[in-house]
């Protein structure tokens, strides 16, 4: 048996109003007190879910339905659930190994702060960097299993990301 090399689908999505909704969940973001994780600079990954996180309820409010709608209707699927949502934020030095997300279907990173695109989340397909064109104000969701990491941010200048795990159903 010969495996096949097929295509990987990548899903991009444009935030309308990105930078009204940049400011706003930077501030909401700046509630959450400074948590470094591994080598990021600030995350809330690792605090408990009963945690507030108030930049959550706007990120579902106001960005996450309408492209959840738009990526449901895509697919033809009839439900979609959120598994698991979270910030990091990247100072000079900080980054995130290589991993890949497992139990969900997809995972979706959303640029928030993007000063430069040397510092986009690289990604592995079939053991090869993926180049692909993102830029601050969008989302990139990609298949969970593909390894992906945020390379040492040389820059003086931070990289903000919100990232979630997808599911979506036929039922």
């Amino acid at each position: 048996m010969q495996i096949e090399k097929i295509s990987t689908e990548f899903f991009y999505y444009d935030v309308p109003n990105a930078e009204i909704h940049k400011k706003n969940l930077l501030k909401l973001i700046n509630l959450i007190p400074n948590n470094p994780h591994e080598n990021i600079s600030h995350t809330d990954w690792n605090l408990p879910e009963r945690f507030e996180k108030k930049y959550l309820k706007y990120f579902y409010d106001n960005i996450l339905q309408n492209m959840m709608k738009e990526q449901t209707d895509y697919y033809k699927f009839k439900k979609w659930v959120i598994d698991r949502c979270w910030f990091q934020q990247y100072d000079n030095n900080s980054e995130h190994f290589w991993h890949s997300h497992p139990k969900s279907n997809f995972t979706n990173i959303y640029f928030l702060e993007l000063p430069d695109k040397n510092l986009k989340t690289s990604l592995k397909v079939l053991g090869k960097e993926f180049d692909y064109d993102i830029k601050e104000g969008q989302i990139i969701t990609f298949p969970a299993s593909i390894l992906h990491c945020s390379k040492v941010n040389s820059t003086n200048k931070r990289k903000t990301v919100i990232s979630f795990n997808s599911d979506f159903y036929y039922t």
